[in-house]
């Protein structure tokens, strides 16, 4: 059975809230910013800043031209709303501010869990996506190699293009403790794709379980060809919590 939020966390719920320079200030004034559940109101909100500012700057939807593909595109959303339901996404706002600065597709990954996206992802590019997550992720098995049996998992982190710069996706990612203790996860793991997101990661505790360079990914299967990618390798990264 899929998991489920427990009705006993409250919801929307404050995670995370730390200073960092206003882009609206020249003089580098600090403004506390704060990283909250994504609530409903706001899925049309997420939807453009993952428009605008994820899809072409992520490695393998920059190169799988996902924004530019009606249907690639078209089941991308579905896929965001699929996952904005699961009420695990965390959104970043500035204090006195209703813009959206950036935002991390959260989603409890289960071991008992048989999810199918066959019939929810068709077009070429994406299912090119979603293998080589798949192939990250089943060849580690993070659940053996940690002894869990579930798993905060992620599917991109976004941040608004006018803040970065700021230290905002490492923040975002330290957001990760909290939210996992209060659902008692004794894990968090990611493929982090480009080293935007890479380096954040390992600053704040992530480890490298498995690295795979895009040139490689032909060895796996020769239609996974990434010539010209806009990164050097992907990392399935993890953060055991304490």
């Amino acid at each position: 059975m899929p998991w489920k939020r427990p009705d006993n966390v409250p919801y929307p719920n404050v995670w995370w809230t730390f200073d960092a320079p206003d882009p609206d200030r020249e003089d580098g004034t600090l403004v506390t910013y704060r990283v909250e559940d994504l609530t409903e109101d706001r899925f049309e909100d997420a939807i453009k800043l993952y428009t605008e500012n994820f899809l072409d700057d992520e490695p393998l939807c920059s190169y799988g031209r996902v924004r530019h593909n009606e249907l690639s595109y078209e089941e991308i959303v579905k896929f965001w709303v699929y996952v904005f339901n699961e009420r695990m996404t965390v959104a970043c706002y500035k204090e006195g501010s209703k813009e959206l600065v950036g935002a991390n597709l959260l989603s409890v990954k289960s071991a008992s869990d048989k999810v199918d996206l066959a019939d929810l992802i068709t077009s070429e590019s994406m299912q090119k996506l979603v293998a080589v997550n798949e192939y990250m992720t089943d060849t580690v098995n993070l659940f053996e190699k940690f002894g869990v049996d579930k798993y905060l998992a992620a599917y991109g982190l976004s941040v608004n293009s006018r803040y970065r710069g700021r230290g905002i996706a490492t923040e975002i990612l330290k957001a990760r403790r909290p939210i996992c203790r209060a659902f008692g996860l004794r894990l968090t793991s990611t493929n982090f794709t480009a080293i935007g997101s890479q380096i954040p990661a390992a600053k704040i505790g992530f480890i490298t379980d498995l690295e795979m360079p895009y040139n490689e990914f032909v060895k796996v299967d020769p239609t996974y060809t990434f010539e010209g990618i806009k990164s050097k390798s992907i990392k399935l990264m993890s953060l055991v919590i304490e």
